[in-house]
């Protein structure tokens, strides 16, 4: 493939230390340039102390993702690392719901055992401007990626991803369309995904606190077998699970105290 013979683009910091305790890192990014579309604007923050999904802190530059002045997303390490294991888990045929930054889209397609990328966003303005500010056609694996714009709430959904990858199985489906997290509504709505397209594994942004917190409330431990019940229980396919990754479940636990959602405020001020 032509992206195999083009140099990989540095990893992030902080990539060899979740590597090493977890066994899966950090990914490349793409480059971002300030762009304006409609209500949605993507601007290039100056270096800045940034939280983590983990307990963990750095001094940052990233691109930030407003809508109508309202952040929806970022680059930084609150969502490198909650999106780290879905990017560890895409193989073969993988859908995305919700474009974003498209920072997972990107990650995904670099890797060599990914042989589709199908992302669906339900907003014509997001696809543009995630284009415009990254300069997509010119991205490494682009020939990978396929985007469409579609809801992927709705009846419709199956047969518009089943369209663009000629009808093949979905080997991951990574769900997140939600400005914060855990989401509710999530494992619902990741659920309902499966159903209409049948993914042999799935997971959504935010997946490993809602388990945590669920454990809390339920007074059992956070362990493999639970992580397993509860998956089951949403209805929601599991990937292969390593121990690293119940590991990493408790550490965003701990990070978040797990008796409480975390404020509005500390989610905005982790994303600006």
């Amino acid at each position: 493939l032509p992206c195999l013979r083009m140099s990989m683009p540095a990893l992030p910091p902080h990539h060899a230390s979740l590597l090493a305790t977890y066994g899966f890192g950090l990914f490349p990014l793409p480059s971002y340039r300030p762009v304006e579309l409609g209500d949605w604007r993507v601007r290039l923050h100056l270096p800045s102390r940034g939280d983590g999904y983990l307990a963990t802190q750095a001094l940052e530059s990233r691109a930030v993702l407003t809508r109508a002045g309202k952040v929806w997303m970022c680059t930084g390490l609150l969502e490198q690392e909650s999106h780290a294991w879905h990017v560890h888990c895409a193989r073969g045929t993988v859908v995305v719901a919700g474009l974003g930054l498209g920072m997972y889209a990107y990650a995904a397609a670099m890797k060599p055992e990914v042989e589709r990328v199908i992302v669906a966003d339900l907003s014509p303005e997001i696809i543009a401007l995630m284009q415009a500010s990254t300069d997509f056609e010119r991205w490494p694996c682009r020939e990978k990626l396929t985007l469409i714009e579609a809801d992927a709430l709705s009846e419709d959904f199956a047969r518009r991803v089943a369209e663009a990858c000629s009808g093949q199985t979905i080997d991951y489906l990574y769900a997140d369309i939600w400005p914060n997290f855990p989401a509710d509504e999530a494992p619902a709505q990741t659920a309902a995904m499966v159903r209409r397209l049948q993914p042999k594994a799935a997971g959504w942004w935010g997946q490993e606190l809602a388990l945590a917190y669920a454990c809390r409330a339920r007074g059992v431990p956070l362990d493999a077998a639970a992580l397993a019940a509860w998956f089951a229980e949403q209805g929601v396919p599991l990937p292969p699970v390593s121990a690293g990754y119940v590991d990493f479940c408790r550490a965003v636990g701990a990070a978040y105290g797990c008796d409480r959602p975390p404020s509005p405020w500390a989610r905005m001020s982790a994303r600006i």
